[in-house]
């Protein structure tokens, strides 16, 4: 049953009571993750800052303040670490990599589901459409889709986090990469439909050499070996499984959902690539590729507003992952 109440902190929907206040999943995420991992914000204004639901992000100190305020208790938190740290202990004991349930037809499921999501309604052209929405959009999208991957919504919440926040860079380089390979447009990067950027417009930002790169060693190559979406799909779950990730709390898992994914492309590659033997391997070679640009990327190159607001990738991360709507 869906929640009549607001959230005490941002006025957002209520999901319900969580650590003593009735909260969204938004707010109920972020005091959870300032009370486990003990972090301590600073206000750049006078320490009154508005608190919504569209502003929630911008002052991590005064949103604090807030939820301390309106009484949500730090001992709860702590509380329900401790149970869930002793549930995750049984549940990653029980862990094996036996089987394959991770079908490629789910993997292209939540490609095709992204691909939508980064569709623009209408006329694109008639739409006030700038970079700093097409960051938001594609970040929106890729929590989504990574929470429409097999098994990722089971691994621990934290994992989730830290695995989102460790491939953000190179699940969005290969997802514009794909997308701007069916552009008209050979010299531009399609961030979402209609919206490119060109060169020109990549040197402003200072992004001319990322740009290039990923025009030559990503765009190219996919385009020549004919990548279509479930090979995509598969490549980025890859990226997204990935066991070395640093503050993991349980990589095995991790490394089980990855060893599932390298199963399912292979076989799918068997099956529709029968007289191309080596595309498996030639398609586990463009990843280090991808994860060569994807070091090259800070987080202003993308995310200008993330960048003014002094929000976090792993704070928006953590936020989005926490909103059953995205």
């Amino acid at each position: 049953m869906t929640s009549k109440h607001l959230c005490a902190i941002c006025g957002d929907r209520a999901s319900g009571k969580h650590y003593g206040v009735y909260s969204c999943e938004g707010c109920k995420g972020f005091f959870k993750r300032t009370v486990r991992k003990d972090l301590q914000y600073a206000c750049r204004d006078e320490k009154n800052c508005l608190i919504d639901k569209r502003q929630r992000n911008r002052c991590q100190y005064c949103r604090y303040m807030k939820c301390l305020s309106t009484g949500m208790k730090r001992e709860a938190v702590q509380e329900e670490r401790q149970r869930a740290r002793e549930r995750g202990q049984a549940e990653a004991e029980s862990t094996t990599c036996v089987g394959n349930d991770m079908p490629a037809e789910a993997i292209l499921d939540a490609e095709m589901s992204l691909e939508q999501q980064l569709e623009l309604p209408g006329d694109d052209t008639s739409l006030p459409y700038d970079f700093s929405q097409a960051a938001d959009r594609i970040v929106y999208a890729m929590v989504d889709w990574a929470k429409r991957m097999p098994h990722f919504t089971e691994l621990n919440p934290d994992d989730q986090v830290t695995l989102l926040k460790t491939g953000w860079n190179e699940l969005i380089i290969s997802t514009i990469a794909h997308q701007s390979i069916s552009s008209s447009a050979s010299s531009a990067l399609t961030l979402v439909s209609g919206l490119r950027l060109t060169r020109e417009s990549a040197s402003q930002v200072g992004m001319t050499n990322i740009f290039d790169r990923i025009l030559a060693e990503i765009v190219t190559k996919m385009k020549d070996m004919g990548i279509d979406k479930t090979e995509l799909g598969c490549m980025r779950a890859i990226v997204l499984f990935n066991p070395d990730a640093k503050g993991l709390v349980s990589p095995q898992p991790v490394e089980c959902l990855r060893e599932k994914v390298y199963a399912s492309l292979e076989d799918y590659c068997r099956q529709q690539a029968p007289d191309e033997p080596g595309r498996f391997a030639k398609l586990l070679l463009r990843l280090p590729a991808l994860r060569s640009i994807g070091l090259k990327c800070v987080e202003h190159l993308f995310f200008f507003k993330m960048a003014e607001e002094n929000v976090t990738m792993e704070s928006f991360l953590a936020d989005t992952l926490d909103s059953p709507n995205n």
